[in-house]
């Protein structure tokens, strides 16, 4: 089941850290640009400050402002600046606010400046206005907020850029952390998809992080009661189809006997029905028992078999029995060799067989063929019988599940105990309707692949 809306786990993890981060960044960005630009403001006024006090002494002790601007002049500002002057703008004031003395550079927004003591900005100009009490005269010396401007903006610069490194290293330590546990959800979620229906097994906790051990041991505890009741449940299969055995076998002896007794009389179609009834009920019985014994919780790969010796074999066991209605059971063997237990193999392959002999009637020929290569490795019975629509081959899997076209009283558990016992000893059962080379019949083949 796939929950309508999720996506990854990384990519949202990693958006939303990201996200989260890109904004405290700003924030810590915008914060520090207003601290920085109070500092700024603060040091540039006391520079501009003292440098007009200093200029007020030089015009307090000379009352020729001849000689003051012949001073001034002398003052040259460096190259990489630009000419002289440009950065030192200055006017004097009488007491009538009457200009005395200006610098030739000095901007017209600083004309009608209000002589009162203090700071103003005017225009991009940033102007301190200092007065001599004794004699009359203002000083107003200004700064250009340019410069202010330029000496924020390179320091948000030197700022931010390291800033950007450590968001950027930031992010690419959440993806890797993100990366680190979805590896370990995806490990998990392998561990778990490994585990065979069958039987359960407890999932390893080696190398899983801190946060994800409560979720495996849950698993790990709903797995053990899955497997309890499966277990139940296979025991009470077991259990069942063992001890109907002993009174379907009497019954069936006394059905026998019964018809035996009513042959030329009116109740000889039922005597013969009750035994055929018998019989299917006989076979249905040996078929839970061989499913029971097909749903144990160890693994079938003890040993080597030999599968054209299972075939052969096969094919002795069930050379006369009257089921074949004239057909041929034949071996198509070569040597193939898989690891395996060999009880299971005959088992699934009788299993086929039986299969082959009940549904694949009107056929000519039933054949056991075996094959092996460096790839993979088989054992087939393949039959020319009326075969099975290519749609319902998946459906034949599942317990008492049969054809539309099936013939026979089978009970639909052939299929589903070979394909248990395929999956306990490493293999899949494969159905092909109809088999290569032919119109009709079916092939069912167990493959054993080989890694490379």
């Amino acid at each position: 089941m796939t929950l309508r809306g999720a996506g990854s786990v990384t990519r949202a993890l990693t958006k939303s850290l990201v996200v989260g981060l890109t904004l405290l960044w700003l924030l810590g960005v915008l914060a520090s640009g207003a601290v920085l630009k109070r500092l700024i403001d603060e040091k540039s006024d006391d520079e501009l400050q003292e440098s007009a006090a200093i200029l007020m002494s030089l015009v307090r002790h000379n009352d020729d402002l001849l000689v003051t601007a012949a001073v001034l002049g002398e003052i040259k500002a460096p190259t990489t600046h630009g000419a002289a002057h440009d950065r030192f703008v200055y006017q004097i004031r009488d007491a009538s606010g009457n200009v005395l003395l200006q610098s030739h550079n000095a901007p017209a927004a600083i004309h009608d400046i209000s002589p009162q003591e203090g700071f103003v900005d005017a225009g991009d100009w940033r102007v301190v206005t200092v007065a001599d009490t004794a004699s009359g005269r203002v000083l107003q010396l200004a700064d250009p907020l340019a410069e202010r401007r330029e000496a924020l903006v390179t320091s948000l610069l030197w700022l931010t850029v390291p800033l950007a490194v450590l968001l950027a290293f930031a992010v690419y330590i959440v993806f890797r952390a993100s990366r680190t546990l979805v590896r370990q959800v995806q490990r998990t979620a392998t561990a778990v998809s490994r585990q065979d229906p069958q039987a359960l097994g407890m999932l390893p906790l080696d190398g899983v992080v801190t946060e994800m051990k409560p979720a495996v041991e849950a698993t790990n505890r709903l797995m053990a009661r899955l497997a309890d009741a499966l277990e139940a449940e296979r025991s009470f299969t077991y259990n069942s189809a063992h001890e109907l055995r002993t009174p379907i076998a009497a019954a069936l002896a006394q059905a026998q006997l019964v018809a035996e007794m009513a042959k030329g009389t009116a109740l000889q179609p039922k005597a013969e029905a009750t035994v055929d009834s018998l019989r299917r009920l006989g076979r249905l019985a040996e078929r839970l028992l061989a499913l029971a014994r097909a749903e144990g919780s160890a693994p079938l790969t003890d040993q080597w078999v030999d599968l054209a010796q299972v075939a052969q074999l096969t094919v002795d066991e069930f050379r006369h029995d009257v089921r074949l209605q004239g057909r041929r059971l034949v071996a198509e063997a070569s040597r193939a060799r898989i690891r395996g237990d060999l009880d299971a193999v005959g088992l699934a392959v009788r299993n086929l067989v039986e299969n082959a002999l009940v549904h694949g009637a009107g056929g000519t020929t039933i054949r056991i063929a075996c094959s092996q290569s460096t790839r993979a490795a088989a054992i087939s019975v393949i039959d020319d019988g009326p075969g099975v629509a290519a749609g319902e081959l998946p459906s034949l899997l599942k317990r008492f599940a049969r054809g539309a076209n099936a013939r026979g009283s089978g009970a639909g558990l052939g299929l589903p105990i070979v394909d248990t016992l395929a999956r306990r000893m490493g293999a899949k059962l494969v159905l092909r309707s109809p088999p290569e080379g032919q119109s009709t019949g079916l092939d069912a083949r167990l493959v054993w692949e080989r890694a490379p």
